[in-house]
């Protein structure tokens, strides 16, 4: 868990602006040893380091007898998915670790204190922490404990969802109603004491076409995200980069003077919509790259971005069913949005701006805004995979070949000659997305922070699990219930998790389903329902 006081520094920006810097307190288990703040794969940075804004503490790893970083340690537990028998496993085991330990709380207490003195102007707090395992429980304790001492103090709570990709013993039930019941006990924590939660759901590697043919690049719907980048790559550490690379744009934009404030009181402006959405698209080309009819070019940019934040739910169904879900999704009108495009120039913006106020119609300013700031994204070839495809080296922008010479006919009424007739590729003519020889140095980047109806997808998931592991009884449940205080704990959790359902449009939609679901719990021969053994581990 990484928590930042960011607070306006006395030394102003090159243009004379005010800059903010951080006083950073960090908590982790010992047995994972001192993070590197700027690594992808750990809490990501908060900025890229060569960024016109950089702030104090920033761009490199502080030593803990630095004044503005302090770490502490919970030396009993390791970490989940390590096999070990004290993995940090559960939001209890969470909050026994804050509330048992005194030396803690006074620790991080006379820290926390420290920043306060050292802050003449605090901007407020950015957290950031996994949800899926016991830091759930941990930071919950935590961002308590701040409100307490800081109440009215913005509170920014990135919470990082996980799955088993990178553990080092298999998955279980068990351990995926662990997480499930991790990341709802956490959220509704957060949803009380933070001001705004941006939940960034777990890396997923994408499927490629199972016909496939060496070679060949095709993407699949819903992918288009991902046209520049690499399949000759891991699709989970590309996936990551990318996020990391819009995480880390976001977190920049919050830093700078007064943008928390401004942004969290303009995305939750109803007053009801904490949780938010990261969204994303690597690169954002041009106007000229765009299709010439608006509409179609607004089609095109909302399909060009990846939501971070969004659950993925298992997509059934014919291939036209599909399709008429992933339109639905792309119609949503958020209820409020923040822009911010990195890497164009004055005139591209321009030319970009109209496409961008289009997207969100019928949102119009205040509600929905949008920033453009002319460094792009630097790609360090050191600490940043090689993972795009067809992007021109300087600009970062696709690349433009030209088109093959046009070939001899043998009469007017022939067609050019073409090697795909014989189902062969050119090599003499490769297009323009086979071209990986050279990295891009920078590329440009839209970054949005949204409060969207979508996120009612995640609380419907959590709301499901919780109410299916009630209906089978299942016995990991039991060491949640003795920390809540008994059954009456999850249940409250799931009916906060359905109010959130309700407020962010979900309701009204799904009320017949609600009514079954109550119908087949109310049904349920509790004596006669048989435990699984994964449940009992």
């Amino acid at each position: 868990m990484e928590c930042c006081l960011v607070t306006r520094s006395p030394i102003a920006g090159p243009d004379g602006n005010p800059t903010t810097q951080d006083l950073t307190l960090e908590i982790s288990l010992a047995r994972d040893g001192k993070r590197s703040r700027q690594a992808i794969g750990t809490l990501p940075a908060s900025e890229w380091s060569g960024s016109s804004t950089v702030h104090a503490g920033a761009g490199h790893t502080n030593e803990p007898i630095d004044p503005t970083y302090k770490q502490h340690t919970l030396p009993t537990w390791s970490k989940l998915g390590s096999g070990e028998s004290d993995e940090f496993a559960t939001f209890a085991q969470g909050r026994s670790a804050w509330e048992d330990s005194a030396e803690l709380q006074e620790s991080v207490e006379d820290d926390l204190r420290l920043f306060a003195e050292r802050s003449d102007h605090t901007e407020g707090f950015l957290l950031t922490s996994s949800l899926s395992s016991g830091f759930s429980g941990l930071t919950t304790s935590f961002v308590e404990h701040v409100r307490d001492e800081f109440p009215k103090a913005i509170l920014w709570a990135t919470g990082m969802l996980e799955n088993s990709r990178s553990w080092t013993r298999p998955d279980s039930e068990r351990s995926k109603a662990q997480r499930m019941l991790n990341e709802a006990l956490g959220l509704v924590a957060l949803e009380d004491f933070a001001t705004m939660v941006l939940p960034i759901q777990p890396v997923t590697p994408w499927q490629m076409p199972a016909d496939l043919k060496e070679g060949e690049l095709r993407i699949l719907p819903g992918q288009e995200w991902r046209r520049y980048v690499r399949d000759d790559v891991d699709a989970a550490t590309a996936y990551e980069t990318l996020r990391t690379m819009h995480l880390q744009s976001a977190g920049t934009e919050l830093r700078e003077a007064d943008a928390l404030s401004s942004i969290t009181e303009q995305l939750n402006w109803r007053g009801s919509n904490k949780v938010a959405s990261l969204v994303g698209m690597n690169p954002i080309a041009p106007r000229e790259y765009w299709s010439k009819d608006d509409a179609d070019a607004v089609r095109e940019l909302k399909r060009a971005q990846k939501d971070w934040s969004a659950y993925q739910e298992e997509e059934a169904g014919t291939a036209s069913s599909m399709d008429q879900q992933r339109r639905h999704r792309e119609d949503e009108v958020p209820y409020a949005q923040y822009s911010v495009v990195r890497g164009l120039d004055f005139v591209e913006s321009q030319e970009m701006g109209p496409l961008l106020e289009k997207s969100v119609l019928p949102l119009r300013d205040p509600l929905a805004r949008w920033v453009s700031l002319p460094d792009p994204y630097p790609l360090d070839p050191t600490r940043v995979a090689p993972i795009f495809r067809g992007l021109h080296p300087s600009t970062g922008h696709p690349l433009v070949l030209p088109s093959a010479p046009g070939l001899p006919l043998v009469s007017s009424a022939a067609q050019p000659a073409n090697a795909a007739l014989f189902g062969l590729s050119d090599p003499r003519y490769p297009s323009a997305l086979s071209f990986t020889a050279q990295q891009p140095r920078s590329i440009p980047i839209l970054t949005t922070l949204s409060t969207t109806p979508r996120a009612r997808v995640w609380f419907r998931h959590l709301s499901r699990g919780i109410g299916e592991l009630r209906r089978v009884r299942a016995g990991v449940l039991g060491e949640y219930e003795v920390a809540l205080g008994g059954r009456e704990g999850l249940d409250e959790c799931r009916e906060r998790l359905e109010a959130l359902w309700d407020e962010y449009g979900g309701g009204a939609a799904d009320e017949d389903e609600l009514e079954a679901q109550a119908a087949r719990d109310e049904d349920e021969n509790w004596d006669a329902t048989e435990q699984q053994d994964d449940w009992d581990m």
